[in-house]
């Protein structure tokens, strides 16, 4: 007879207990752990975006020669460039602005020295003899012996050649493009000399320009190009009237508008273009800079006002950054306002002592440049992420060739003078829209087929159907997403009206089969028991076919031949191939087995004697399903659906594959969407560590990690007061 030491059984378990409890708790604390580091690292990476921006002076130079003409440095600000009147080019230590070289260009005396737009390290400077010549500034890093040094050269464009403009003129613009060489010239009785010396090359003479000469209104007006000098402006510097000519060459310009800037007749203090000349701001006696932009309209392209920024006092200087839509402006009290266009903020203030007759930032933005008579003096500047604030993440912006303020993402682009859009809002609209659709798809499905696995189907068919939509869930979605993207597609583009009416003949093609197999008589019902869904697949398909056979007779009698032509004549729905409705059917696809799952689970583990005593007392088995299993099941139900949900809000290689990837706001199901996760995997290899782009990617990461705790919070506590509710059943 076999004996047992209970004791040591007892024992034995509890310390099994002990460890399990254990090794259990290590792991909740574990998890726990993983998602605070992970919350950490996204606010750590994040947090910089909203660092204030800092501006503090450096140095302050004097006895510096009076005749600078323009001022630059070297993309890392080691060297400070002085261009001279008298033919000079100073390169000056940025710390001590001690003279590291000097190079002479020119034997005579210059009268004025202009950037070449839209280059920034290309001069053109006008003698006293009124020809202009052009060279380039060369910063130049080399290593000797292991050791950095940073050389300085001047080189002459065009082999020296020179464009001679009539004396008469006030003053000049310059433009050029890897081909192309624009020049304009106001000349004193208010007349625009415009020349163009096409196919140039650095290493040939400029020779046969064309030239011609538009009228123009007399007065103080100054005279510049605009984006790819397709455009000129033309402003009147004390009343605020100016023109928009339209040069598509420079023999044949044309006026495009006359206005003003004057703000209720108060004339405009300054005039300074932004990056790429789309915009200009202009500042005003009221403390205002109002920003004025290229824009479509009714009668062909117009500058508008688009925003305003108001600083107090009169604005007596403006200045713009060479990479950024930023700028700096200079009230009548001397101080200084670093300010941001796009994201419409004024960064900081500083009091400048003077108001500078010169003023520029360094090529990264990170120093401003101030001159005065014979003093020169810098400012640091912290300001890596000015672009970002909470209007332009999650409020309509009125960026610069747009009609109206709009939600937008464009975060990159191949034009150097692109202004990056970072709204978060179509991303979020895109992320939700996916989602929705996906389980308008995947619930029904789902809940209704775990419904029907678990209480009206044979067992043996249960024992092959839940485990084959359980291991559907192990298929990789990037499968799924290049199935839906490349086959299902194009096949429902091809047969969308079949598509569509699908939704009407299946459901009631099977209510007419349901109806017939009711009349069936009770033997066959006896012997189907629990089969009637493998009696049905074959019906599902045949209706599915017979539908997509008829595509085209379908397509005649409904929508005039043509669905797409149709929605979009009648309804104005565009359509394009990769849409929502291909997400919704795809994503539904990679949703359902998760519902199915645990909904299943929860349906069939109602405890027995709940459903027997229902029965019992007279209820029908559908009876007792509403009545009783769905309602000691709805905690389950309800979980899984928000399960599902979260699969759909977090999927990324889906609707990466199947959509447009488009970040558009519109709920049309044929229209394509970009969501948070499919943006991340698109574009987080392509952008530069640390930059605005980089760490808004993260702050998108964060927000849909924000979304997915929102929701789960609320299901476990919808799911907490269902179970509490029914759990006594």
């Amino acid at each position: 007879m076999t004996t047992y030491d209970l004791p040591k059984i007892s024992n034995r378990r509890k310390w099994t207990n002990t460890i399990t409890a254990k090794v259990i708790g290590a792991g909740g604390i574990a998890v726990i752990a993983a998602i605070v580091l992970i919350m950490g690292y996204l606010f750590w990476v994040i947090l910089p975006i909203f660092a204030p921006t800092t501006i503090e002076p450096l140095d302050n130079v004097s006895q510096l020669p009076d005749d600078v003409l323009a001022i630059g440095s070297d993309d890392s600000f080691e060297i400070v460039t002085l261009i001279r009147g008298n033919g000079d080019v100073e390169f000056r230590n940025a710390s001590t602005f001690d003279i590291e070289n000097a190079i002479e260009v020119s034997s005579a005396s210059w009268r004025d020295v202009t950037p070449v737009f839209p280059t920034t390290d290309t001069y053109a400077a006008r003698d006293v003899g009124d020809e202009i010549r052009f060279f380039r500034i060369v910063h130049q890093v080399r290593y000797i012996n292991d050791e950095r040094t940073l050389q300085q050269s001047i080189t002459p464009l065009f082999l020296g050649s020179a464009y001679q403009l009539p004396p008469n003129a006030t003053d000049f613009d310059v433009y050029r493009s890897d081909e192309d060489l624009r020049i304009v010239a106001r000349l004193d009785d208010g007349s625009l000399l415009l020349v163009e010396f096409e196919d140039i090359d650095d290493e040939f003479e400029l020779e046969f320009p064309d030239e011609n000469t538009m009228p123009g209104p007399i007065g103080p007006y100054r005279t510049f190009f605009g984006p790819r000098s397709r455009f000129l402006y033309n402003v009147n510097q004390e009343t605020g009237e100016f023109q928009l000519i339209l040069v598509p060459s420079v023999l044949r310009p044309r006026v495009l508008q006359e206005s003003s800037f004057a703000e209720n007749g108060d004339a405009p203090t300054a005039v300074e273009p932004l990056l790429g000349r789309y915009s200009l701001l202009v500042g005003h006696r009221t403390g205002s800079v109002r920003q004025w932009s290229l824009s479509p309209s009714e009668v062909g392209t117009i500058l508008k006002p688009i925003r305003t920024m108001t600083f107090g006092t009169p604005i007596s200087a403006l200045a713009s950054e060479q990479r950024r839509k930023g700028f700096v402006a200079v009230d009548a009290q001397n101080n200084a306002h670093l300010a941001y266009t796009t994201s419409d903020r004024l960064l900081a203030s500083i009091d400048l002592g003077a108001i500078p007759t010169q003023l520029v930032f360094s090529p990264r933005s990170d120093r401003l440049v101030t001159y005065q008579g014979t003093e020169i003096r810098t400012y640091a500047i912290e300001n890596a992420h000015p672009e970002i604030s909470w209007g332009s993440l999650w409020s309509k912006v009125w960026y610069e060739g747009y009609e109206e303020p709009v939600f937008s993402w464009q975060s990159s682009s191949a034009d150097t003078d692109f202004e990056p859009k970072f709204s978060l809002t179509p991303l979020l609209f895109g992320t939700l829209k996916a989602a929705f659709y996906a389980m308008i798809f995947a619930t029904p499905i789902a809940v209704a087929g775990a419904i029907y696995t678990a209480n009206f189907m044979s067992p043996g068919m249960r024992a092959w159907v839940k485990p084959g939509i359980e291991i559907m869930a192990a298929l990789p979605t990037v499968i799924i997403g290049f199935l839906a993207g490349l086959w299902l597609a194009p096949i429902v583009e091809d047969h969308l009206t079949s598509v569509l009416l699908c939704g009407i003949v299946l459901p009631i093609g099977m209510l007419l089969f349901a109806t017939i197999w009711s009349r069936l008589p009770s033997r066959v019902h006896s012997a189907c028991d629990g089969w009637f869904a493998a009696i049905a697949i074959p019906v599902l398909v045949f209706l599915t076919w017979v539908t997509l056979e008829f595509d085209q007779p379908l397509a005649d009698l409904f929508f005039d031949g043509d669905a797409k032509a149709w929605m979009y004549e009648k309804l104005g729905l565009e359509y394009d191939q990769r849409n929502a409705l291909i997400i919704g059917i795809a994503m539904g696809l990679a949703v359902i087995p998760t519902i199915f799952a645990i909904s299943e689970d929860a349906i069939y583990g109602v405890p027995q004697h709940l459903v027997h005593g229902s029965l019992a007392l007279g209820a029908t088995r559908w009876q007792t399903l509403v009545r009783v299993v769905l309602l000691t099941a709805s905690p389950g139900i309800f979980s899984a659906i928000m399960i599902g949900f979260g699969r759909a809000v977090g999927e990324t290689m889906i609707v990466l594959m199947a959509t447009g990837n488009t970040p558009i706001m519109d709920l049309n199901l044929f229209q394509g969407m970009r969501t948070f996760a499919a943006n991340i995997a698109v574009e987080m290899p392509e952008s530069e560590a640390n930059s605005t782009h980089f760490r808004i990617l993260f702050l998108t990461a964060l927000v849909l990690f924000v979304i997915t705790f929102m929701f789960n919070t609320l299901a476990e506590i919808v799911r907490n007061r269902l179970r509490t509710r029914y759990g006594n059943l």
